[in-house]
C-alpha cells in the first residue's frame, strides 16, 4: 500500500484534482496530459515504486 500511496502523492504534485479508478486488480491514475508533464526524476521514482504507463489508456497504473 505504501508504494501505491507514494505514487499517488507524486501524481498529485502535477494534477491537484487527480482522478483514479481501480478494476481487475489494477489502479489507474492521471490522464495522458499528466504522463507528459511528469519529470524524469519522478518517472524513475514511479518505476521504482512499481508504477507504469499504460499505453492503451494513457495513464499511470499499479497492480494491486
Amino acid at each position: 500500500m505504501k508504494n501505491i500511496k507514494k505514487g499517488l502523492e507524486i501524481l498529485l504534485k502535477y494534477e491537484e484534482d487527480g482522478d483514479f479508478a481501480a478494476e481487475h486488480d489494477i489502479i489507474y491514475a492521471g490522464d495522458s496530459e499528466l504522463v507528459e508533464k511528469i519529470s524524469e526524476a519522478d518517472i524513475k521514482l514511479m518505476d521504482d515504486l512499481g508504477w507504469f504507463i499504460d499505453e492503451e489508456f494513457g495513464c499511470w497504473c499499479h497492480f494491486c
